[in-house]
């Protein structure tokens, strides 16, 4: 359970903050290897990564909807993914994973990246957001707990982490049962 930080950028415009300016955007083909590294500093070993490489790469995982921060240097210092994962035979997407650059943590990147990624899903028409993280994080989004849903993980973890979002009103009305990831993420 990652604990996402980093520059406050509101909507995809950009702010000032350390003497360094902070652009939140889609990401692009061009930035998986700026991706990777992030994620691969930001848990310290290279599953997270691996698992966002896989996520392309898998039918079953489209469509994947994802942001870089990018400072005014063209460094990425955040992303954030959004895939396809189902509620027993409903169509739903999975958030997983944030990561921010070390250094550029605790400064609200992730919840700037967070918060337009969930935008970009909603535009798209999309319903809900499972994500397993933190309880006293994920809430200032809008998630609430999966299980008062009814909705429930495939693997054993504690009620207040496994967590969703309904992206309009009553979209969460008749959704219920386990949560079916793609094949990428029993790889990790």
């Amino acid at each position: 359970l990652e604990h996402p930080g980093g520059v406050h950028a509101p909507g995809n415009k950009t702010t000032r903050r350390e003497q360094s300016l902070m652009i939140i955007r889609k990401e692009g083909f061009k930035d998986a290897a700026g991706i990777r590294l992030v994620h691969e500093a930001a848990f310290e070993q290279p599953n997270e990564a691996n698992l966002v490489d896989a996520l392309r790469e898998d039918e079953a995982a489209q469509p994947v909807f994802g942001r870089v921060a990018v400072t005014d240097k063209g460094e990425i210092v955040g992303h954030v993914l959004l895939s396809r994962i189902h509620i027993d035979d409903i169509p739903s997407l999975a958030l997983a994973p944030v990561g921010v650059l070390p250094v550029w943590q605790r400064k609200g990147i992730g919840s700037e990246l967070i918060r337009q990624v969930i935008e970009d899903a909603r535009e798209a028409g999309e319903s809900h957001i499972v994500v397993l993280g933190h309880d006293s994080y994920y809430p200032q989004f809008g998630f609430e707990r999966a299980i008062d849903y009814g909705i429930e993980p495939p693997f054993p973890v504690p009620p207040e982490v496994f967590l969703v979002l309904a992206l309009e009103r009553n979209a969460l009305r008749g959704v219920s049962g386990i949560v079916r990831y793609s094949p990428p993420f029993s790889a990790v």
